[in-house]
């Protein structure tokens, strides 16, 4: 008789586990960058690394010169524009923020006084602009291969690691 209570005892706490473990309450969340289509069909996503950090990388349309605009994931959900970057000045100063210049080789940064916050931020993807989504030093191009721009939503998600393991490659 002890052998079974002992095996209902761990069958109940198995099931205590995985209802805690369905629920989200014993894995970590991670966050994970989206981009969506107008239409609402995903384009891309993926996880981000433990610092949150993404970038978006592109071609200025009026200015002609690369820029890139730094994000950080926020723990709530959302995310923040932390700083712009581009060899040219110009393209610093359209931005119109406020903040501190870094001169990196070519690049200057401008680390933002204020970070911008967002929840979903639009984006078009054009051939002349090339926006590219990258994170860890991965290269994701949003830019479609011909045709009109794309119009795109950035936005970031936090959901169990557990889920995003599970899920195949092409949804995360």
């Amino acid at each position: 008789m002890p052998r079974r209570t002992g095996t209902a005892a761990l069958a109940a706490l198995a099931a205590v586990l995985a209802l805690a473990a369905a629920a989200g309450l014993l894995l970590p969340r991670r966050a994970v960058v989206t981009v969506d289509a107008a239409d609402g069909r995903r384009v891309a996503a993926t996880t981000l690394p433990a610092s949150g950090r993404f970038e978006l990388r592109y071609r200025h349309s009026y200015y002609g010169v690369e820029a890139v605009e730094w994000f950080q994931a926020a723990s709530d959900g959302g995310f923040r524009l932390v700083a712009v970057g581009s060899p040219s000045q110009a393209v610093l100063d359209y931005y119109g923020l406020a903040g501190r210049v870094r001169r990196d080789g070519r690049w200057l940064r401008l680390e933002l006084r204020q970070p911008q916050r967002f929840r979903r931020l639009p984006l078009v993807a054009s051939g002349v602009g090339r926006r590219t989504l990258v994170v860890g030093g991965a290269a994701t191009v949003l830019t479609p291969p011909s045709g009109p721009p794309a119009h795109l939503v950035l936005g970031v998600q936090r959901r169990p690691w557990l889920v995003d393991r599970l899920l195949p490659a092409g949804s995360r």
